[in-house]
This record gives structure tokens, sequence and C-alpha cells, in this order.
């Protein structure tokens, strides 16, 4: 049916948005859920009321389209639920709680391998059998406890094929966690680092020494040629030395409007460099 395509397409659409968004945030799950939801909805209704055209459409919606939506909505509710428990302490908890998850997952895979094999494979002989509804011998074969089966709206095996979507998000989903908090590990390792090389380091001159300076060197082009914006010269210098140099365009003003040796300071650096140099 055209208008499932349609609907799917601009499901396709949004959901991106949400993907690219930031999964930590329990109001993008959220919207994940309602996206995906809203979806299984609108194909429930459509596949109730109207026949597929022929067996490929109806294979393909249950082996493709379907799974794809619901697997999101899966993959979305078990997010959300993690990430409400997600304890708020130590990175190392944190770590404890994602490879938990993790390994459970691993745990579950092991079930299904011949059909796991089948799908990961992209085989197609056997697509009349699993993904055609009112085949029902099979069912037989698998778990469906938990799952309440719809005839009008499953297939034997259409349910796994979610099932692995959704696994295959989460797993990727909690690579992206361990990855944060890697990145944050490394980042707070720099910070200290950084601090303790700056430590004993400090401006000793004055202010409007310093300012002089930093025009000199924005003025000799060795910094990013000459573009270096000096509100950026200003918070280095306050990095690196702990020191405000407060309105830096003013200091360079009164340092423009004096009427003997403009560049004091310069040439100071210039005879003391002199001097350093003649000293055996």
């Amino acid at each position: 049916m055209k208008i499932i395509n349609e609907i799917f397409v601009k499901y396709k659409g949004e959901i991106a948005i949400v993907e690219k968004s930031d999964l930590q945030d329990i109001k993008i799950l959220r919207k994940g859920i309602n996206l995906s939801r809203k979806c299984l909805n609108e194909f429930s209704k459509l596949v109730r009321n109207h026949k597929f055209e022929s067996k490929k459409n109806e294979i393909k919606f249950f082996k493709e389209l379907k799974p794809e939506v619901e697997g999101r909505l899966h993959f979305f509710k078990k997010a959300h639920k993690f990430m409400l428990a997600f304890p708020n302490t130590s990175n190392s908890l944190k770590r404890k709680s994602i490879t938990a998850e993790m390994q459970k997952l691993n745990f579950r895979e092991c079930k299904h391998q011949d059909f796991l094999s089948y799908y990961r494979s992209n085989q197609k002989k056997l697509d009349h059998i699993y993904f055609i509804r009112g085949v029902s011998q099979l069912e037989l074969f698998l778990d469906f406890s938990n799952q309440f089966i719809d005839p009008e709206f499953n297939t034997s095996h259409d349910f796994l094929v979610t099932k692995i979507i959704a696994q295959d998000l989460q797993i990727e989903f909690y690579k992206k966690q361990l990855q944060e908090l890697k990145k944050k590990k490394f980042n707070n390792k720099q910070v200290k680092e950084k601090s303790n090389v700056l430590n004993d380091l400090q401006w000793t001159g004055t202010k409007t020494e310093l300012t002089e300076l930093l025009y000199a060197l924005n003025a000799t082009g060795v910094l990013k040629n000459g573009e270096a914006e000096m509100k950026k010269l200003v918070e280095i210098c306050k990095e690196l030395f702990n020191l405000d140099l407060g309105n830096i365009y003013k200091t360079y003003g009164e340092i423009k409007a004096r009427e003997k040796e403009p560049t004091k300071f310069l040439d100071l650096m210039k005879i003391r460099l002199l001097q350093k140099m003649q000293t055996k």
C-alpha cells in the first residue's frame, strides 16, 4: 500500500532527528516512544482495513517496515527505563551498570541462532513462511509467552526481527555511553595535568605590560596571521596566569596615548634579551 510507505518515510525522517539528539535526555527518549507508537497505530489501522496488493508487499511490511518501527519503540522504552534508573554516582559504577546491561543482551542473542543467521545474512527463501500471516505452525518453536499475538498484525517471526533491531540499537546506545564516560575520564585527566603544569606559572609584570605584549604579538601576525580576537587572548591569559586583564581596549588606548616611549615594555624586552645574549 502506497500510504504505508508514505507513513514510513515520514516516520524515518522524524525519528532520524530524534536519534541524532542527546539520547541521554529523558524528553528525547519519550519523543522517540511517542513517534514510534503513533506510526505503529497507523500501520495497525491500515493493515486491518486493507489488503496488501501482493505477498511480496506483505513480506516487505512484516520483515522490514513494521520491525523497523516496533524495534525502535522497544529500544526507546528500554533506554528510557535505563536512564531513569542510571546511577548518578562515580564513573566506575556507571560503567558497571552499562556493562551489566550489555551482558544481558549478549546472553539473549544466544536464542534463535538459526533465524538470527538467516536474517543477518539477508536470506529470502523462507520469507513466505516467516513473514506471511496465517502460517501458524512455526509458533510452536518460538517463545511468545510475554507477547500477545494478534493474527491480523503479526506473523510467526516479525517480532523476532523487532527484537534483533531493538537489541542492535541498545548495544550501540550502551557503547556510546561507555565512550562518553571514557571521554570524560580523559578530559578530567587533561584538566588535572594542565592544572599541575600551570600551578607555579604567574605573570609578575604589570597588566599594562602584558597588554602591550599581546597587541604586539597580534600585530606581527604570529597569532592566527594577526586575526586572533583580543577577547580570546585575554581569556587565554586568564587561564594561563590566573590574571584578569580587565578592559584591555582601554589599556591599549592609554598605551597609544603615551607621548614618550609608546612601546616601553617591548623596548625593555629587547634590551634585556641583548644583555642576556652578551652574558657568558
